[in-house]
């Protein structure tokens, strides 16, 4: 095998290591360009060698495409570069004229050196983020004044063949050195030798034919502030005292580069701010290298450039108009193609609405709109050239037409959508931008898609003006919301989705009733349609869901779908339009009805929440039909819709079929409804279930709260996890379990619990009185001396509490332990826990993570849940008697524990009060 040397083995182990495909070389190819490389090398320093030994001349060349003179590249003698080649036949390529090699010692001024004289390939304009249209000329030509061109020095033939990097080298060798990934050397290349492609890692910002701006303010910083914050792009830096604080952030656009730095020196803030652009007559090329270079483009005049985009008719109006004075000062034009824009001029001079005839008759006055045809191409002028790129979304610009402006507004592509040069979609009074940034002598033009109709009226102007959104109007009014939506500024920007009113009447009398009257959560569902932003049709993309936020912060979905394009046509024709459509549900009739603060669509539907819902439709979209129909019944819907800032508890209507409260009401339904009207038991149970404040499930506490009754509901919470204890997720109100949870109504909460709510009427002590079957176990009580511990109000304790028939069994036992205060004792203080823990709260758990309880004695209970709950020995044959300051669990024997008191595992989980929880 031959031989090669060991910097042809390195360059091919970084070409390979460098590569970004799995299958790029074989066995074969590898050892194949190990000698290629070998080779070619061996050439280029024989070659390399010769150029040393030659006598020193003003100019050298290499293989007829590198020149060396004025001492090479910065004076180095390592001034050789290999070409910036790509052999790719890509549409889209684009190959420099020349680069300048004058930047790779960093500085930006221009150097006699080594160029690279590349081929006079296609030199259409960057400046356009838009394909070129028919008949455009962007070919180069002479430069202005201010930005000479260097000539270009022709190369005799050299007599050594030249080093073909090719574009494997290219690709490969560069994606090592120089790639984001793998830069080896920064991104920078190797310092000193030319022949790691510096030219291409040099900034086009620092390159030719690019103009620098420079603003700097000065301001003094409180110096009474000890800590002093500074705001710069990019986020917040503290100031200690007097230390000085320096920062700098830069931001790259595709044809601009801005730098911002901010020094505070001892309460003396002085900002900064470089703008480094290609100049006047200058672009980047489009479809180039990151860092390809500005490049001279030709120019034409305004009117020219809009001719030639496709805008000949707007052009002849504004001539017949009389502004052509207009086209000579520093300008942005918004123009219209000839189609859409004669499409429009006729259908105006149908409607007798602008004053211009589109064929060339004579003007004529218009109607009471007043608006004429001057005006109308004056309401697409701004003063200034604006580059899309440094328009921020919201951006109002003002026009040359007195007191109107031109609402800039940005909008991301489609993912899948690579058919435009630039990330973003741009619309000008929400008319899709289609193409953007050509310059001209004077300015800037961009193509809109439509004419851009001046824009005098706010957004409540726009709902007052028409006869279908009547409803709306009122209940706008009714909710004060009109004057949210008359506001106007830079910051003030709204989309409205107006219902018309056919959609109001779609919806039940009984709420369109409330909602002319302001009442029934008018606001929220009002809310519901509105959000804080500009958002235009262009903004929802036909395949693809879009979604945003309306005022409640809830998701509104937009989707394009398929409908026929009349009533006689069904789905199945060929004949179909699409239609946008908010969450599957209301069709968008009417888009982009343009206001000073915003935009305005009309729907079909009223977009339904479930915040902005009474009470009443919230239980019968839970399907809480028996508590509904009680309220209904008792004539307290009117009331319970009225009710804000309230939590319900509502039980299900199963949990009214298994308790015996629920039962009672149930057969009143049935029975006696006529009974329930105005019935004072009926009101104290349901208000019973609502409690003030509203309070969602993250609120939780363990704590009594007030309900509207005025009595206390407790609230208890658990974890059903064994191993992270801490971890609450689920909750219990007079251990009634929360089933369902958080569901919003307007203004309030609801909460589906398990079992109806009672107010509990005594405390424990009298809790077992009442009971005959827990006679024996209160004797027990009377006799440790615990009556005043179960009568204690401000207590919360669990009893688990044997019956009758239970000491029964063990009579001699019982007897004994009568006659044995301390036995008797220990006994029953085993039976009490010191906290509140309900038949919810126990889960199953097993070993090594049992679960334990500590009882007034010190005692630890372990429990479990097979079937039944468990505690200890015994299991619970009835749970969660609710009293005043505690609750009973009815259990089938004596709790046996004993009386030596052993310590607590390490790790075993407890009921101590845990930090956090969630809900699931």
């Amino acid at each position: 095998m031959k031989s090669f040397r060991p910097i042809s083995l390195v360059l091919l182990v970084t070409i390979l290591g460098s590569a970004r495909c799995f299958d790029l070389f074989d066995d074969e190819d590898a050892l194949r360009l190990t000698h290629q490389f070998d080779e070619d090398f061996g050439n280029w320093r024989k070659n390399f060698q010769k150029l040393k030994e030659s006598p020193s001349s003003s100019s050298h060349n290499i293989g007829g495409l590198l020149e060396v003179g004025g001492g090479g590249v910065g004076g180095s003698s390592f001034g050789f570069s290999w070409p910036f080649s790509n052999d790719r036949d890509e549409p889209n390529s684009r190959q420099p004229a020349e680069f300048p090699f004058g930047a790779l010692d960093g500085s930006e001024d221009e150097q006699p050196g080594l160029r690279v004289v590349g081929l006079d390939r296609d030199r259409e304009s960057l400046e356009s983020d838009s394909a070129s249209l028919p008949g455009e000329s962007y070919g180069g030509g002479a430069s202005q004044s201010g930005n000479p061109e260097r000539p270009l020095i022709r190369p005799n033939k050299s007599p050594f063949p030249g080093l073909d990097a090719g574009s494997l080298f290219q690709s490969h060798f560069n994606n090592f050195f120089n790639g984001p990934e793998t830069s080896f050397f920064g991104g920078g290349g190797l310092p000193g030798f030319g022949f790691f492609d510096v030219n291409a890692n040099r900034p086009w910002w620092k390159g030719e034919n690019v103009c620098v701006e420079r603003e700097e303010q000065q301001e003094e910083v409180d110096g009474d502030s000890e800590n002093t914050e500074i705001a710069v792009d990019g986020g917040n830096f503290q100031s200690f005292g007097f230390i000085n604080l320096n920062f700098e952030s830069c931001a790259e656009h595709k044809n601009k580069h801005v730098c911002k730095s901010v020094k505070n020196n001892n309460g003396q803030k002085s900002t900064v701010k470089v703008t480094r652009q290609c100049c006047h007559g200058y672009a980047r090329p489009r479809n180039g290298p990151p860092n390809a270079q500005c490049e001279k483009v030709d120019l034409y005049s305004m009117a020219e450039t809009a001719e030639r985009l496709g805008a000949k008719e707007f052009v002849a109006t504004l001539k017949k108009s009389g502004l052509e004075s207009l086209l000579e000062k520093d300008l942005t034009l918004f123009v219209t193609p000839d189609g859409a824009y004669t499409k429009f001029a006729e259908q105006m001079w149908e409607n007798n609405l602008v004053a211009f005839d589109p064929s060339g008759r004579a003007k004529r006055q218009a109607d009471a709109s007043g608006m004429t045809a001057r005006d109308l191409i004056l309401a697409h002028a701004v003063n200034g050239s604006y580059h899309i790129e440094d328009v921020s979304n919201e951006q109002l610009l003002k026009t040359e037409l007195a007191d109107t402006n031109i609402r800039i507004n940005i909008f991301p592509r489609a993912p899948s959508d690579r058919s435009g040069d630039h990330p973003y979609r741009y619309t000008a009074n929400c008319a899709p931008l289609v193409k953007l940034n050509r310059v001209s002598e004077k300015g800037i033009v961009h193509v809109a898609d439509r004419v851009l109709m001046p824009v005098r009226n706010n957004i409540m102007t726009i709902i007052r003006n028409r006869d279908d959104l009547t409803v709306l109007r009122t209940i706008l009014e009714k909710t004060g919301l009109d004057k949210t939506l008359e506001q106007v500024g830079d910051d003030k920007h709204f989309t409205v989705f107006a219902p018309n009113d056919d959609a109001f009447l779609k919806l039940d009398k009984d709420i369109r009733r409330k909602l002319k009257a302001g009442n029934g959560c008018a606001t929220n569902i009002l809310k519901n349609h509105i959000l804080d932003i500009t958002f235009c049709s262009l903004a929802a993309i036909n395949g693809v869901k879009t979604s945003t936020y309306n005022l409640l912060s809830e998701k509104l979905e937009f989707e394009f779908v398929s409908i026929a394009k009349s009533e006689t046509e069904d789905m199945t024709s060929d004949k179909k339009m699409q239609r946008l459509r908010i969450n599957g549900i209301a069709g968008i009739e009417e888009t982009d009805l343009m206001g000073t603060n915003g935009v305005v669509h009309i729907i079909d539907t009223v977009l339904p929440t479930d915040s902005g819902m009474p009470i009443s439709n919230a239980l019968a979209n839970r399907n809480l039909t028996i508590f509904k129909q009680l309220i209904d019944d008792a004539g307290l819907e009117d009331e319970f819709d009225a009710m804000t800032n309230r939590t319900f508890f509502i039980p299900s209507d199963k949990a009214f079929e298994q308790s015996e409260a629920g039962q009672y009401w149930i057969q009143q339904l049935k029975e006696h409804p006529e009974s329930l009207k105005d019935n004072a038991r009926l009101k104290e149970f349901l208000e019973y279930h609502v409690a003030e404040p509203l309070i969602k499930t993250c609120d939780l506490q363990e704590n009594m709260i007030k309900t509207a009754t005025g009595s206390d509901l407790r609230v208890n919470l658990y974890t059903t996890n064994p191993v992270f204890s801490n971890v609450l997720n689920r909750a219990t109100v007079n251990c009634a379990r929360l089933m369902h949870f958080d569901d919003e109504t307007c203004g309030s909460v609801v909460h589906e619990v398990d079992k109806v709510l009672e107010s509990p009427k005594s405390n424990l002590f009298d809790a077992l009185k009442t009971n005959p079957e827990y006679s024996m176990f209160l004797a027990l009580v009377e006799k440790a001396n615990l009556t005043d511990l179960l009568n204690a109000s401000n207590e919360s304790l669990t009893i688990f509490v044997p019956k009758n028939d239970v000491f029964l069994e063990v009579k001699e036992w019982y007897d004994q332990t009568m006659d044995n205060t301390e036995e008797l004792e220990y006994v029953i203080r085993s039976h009490i826990v010191p906290d509140v823990i309900c038949c919810a709260g126990i889960v199953q758990s097993n070993w090594p993570f049992i679960r334990t309880i500590e009882t007034i004695n010190q005692q630890r209970l372990k429990l479990n849940r097979d079937r039944r709950p468990q505690v200890q020995n015994a299991g619970v044959t009835k749970c969660d008697i609710v009293a005043k300051n505690g609750i009973i669990h009815e259990i089938n024997d004596v709790i046996s524990v004993q009386k030596k008191r052993r310590a607590d595992s390490e790790g075993f989980p407890s009921f101590a009060r845990p930090l956090t929880f969630f809900f699931k």
